[in-house]
């Protein structure tokens, strides 16, 4: 079996970011190889060991659950959502989504409008505000799992950010949500707790935490709205008013940066049933 000895030290959520972040670059994982000087070879055995999968499947899966993203929760053309997650032709789409789903992508539209399109239709009133942010520089940790887990989440990255010694007076706390989970399979949720710093020193800081990586989100405009209580109760229901109620009758498109949850208290030093928190859809 080869061995390996990578030029620097191989780190596994930052790794899934890079790939995340050009998920439909073809040459990305090349240029992982490069950057890492290791091989195809090795970057397959550690994602293999690290999910369960080979890095391309891993990017494909990726892919595709923006695509049924795309397809549920905006009115893009099967050709539009086609390209816009990297493939060259509708056809190949098609093909590649249907595998994944088991379903064709229009087909799959049909039965997600019939399951949820309704609730656009139900009254309701929102206090929905417009930001736009640039690009933040986050210290995080991510986990994966389900949202009702987030406040252990937060209890855990606590621990980490005490440690580094975060000062909620010097920055603000970010939740980063990767997946909507009416889409993606239960347990398998992408969630970072972040660290927005109000200074760059604090950068230095993930050379000496093995917790932490340095994350880069990319500006643009929200639709944010105002949340209190329990967080498994609060933020489920905050997207689903943006998404399913908001979102329809305005003049935006769902985007598929991350959504983020903008923390006005320190989550893991706050009871939860006192949590208050700014919802952040990512809109175009």
């Amino acid at each position: 079996m080869p061995s390996f000895s990578p030029r620097k030290n191989v780190n596994q959520i930052e790794l899934c970011r890079l790939l995340e972040a050009r998920q439909s670059d073809s040459v990305a994982l090349e240029a992982l190889c490069n950057e890492y000087g290791l091989s195809v070879y090795a970057i397959n055995r550690l994602f293999k060991k690290w999910l369960g999968q080979s890095p391309r499947c891993w990017q494909r899966r990726l892919r595709l659950n923006e695509a049924a993203i795309l397809l549920g929760r905006t009115s893009q053309s099967v050709l539009s959502i086609a390209q816009s997650v990297g493939y060259e032709s509708q056809q190949s789409f098609c093909r590649a989504f249907t595998r994944e789903w088991g379903i064709s992508p229009t087909s799959f539209r049909h039965q997600f409008a019939k399951q949820y399109g309704d609730l656009a239709n139900q009254p309701i009133r929102l206090s929905v505000s417009h930001r736009v942010l640039p690009p933040l520089r986050l210290l995080s940790q991510r986990f994966v799992g389900n949202y009702d887990r987030v406040p252990d989440y937060w209890k855990t990255f606590g621990k980490v950010a005490e440690r580094a010694g975060f000062d909620s007076n010097q920055g603000v706390f970010v939740g980063v949500t990767w997946d909507d989970p009416d889409l993606t399979p239960t347990g398998e949720i992408r969630y970072d707790c972040g660290f927005l710093p109000c200074n760059d020193q604090w950068f230095s800081l993930a050379q000496t935490q093995p917790d932490l990586t340095i994350q880069t989100l990319g500006g643009g405009a929200y639709a944010a709205l105002e949340k209190q209580g329990p967080y498994h109760e609060a933020v489920p229901k905050g997207y689903q008013q943006l998404v399913c109620h908001w979102l329809p009758g305005s003049s935006w498109q769902l985007d598929l940066r991350p959504a983020i949850e903008w923390f006005e208290l320190v989550p893991w030093q706050t009871p939860e049933s006192d949590w208050r928190f700014e919802i952040r859809l990512p809109i175009t």
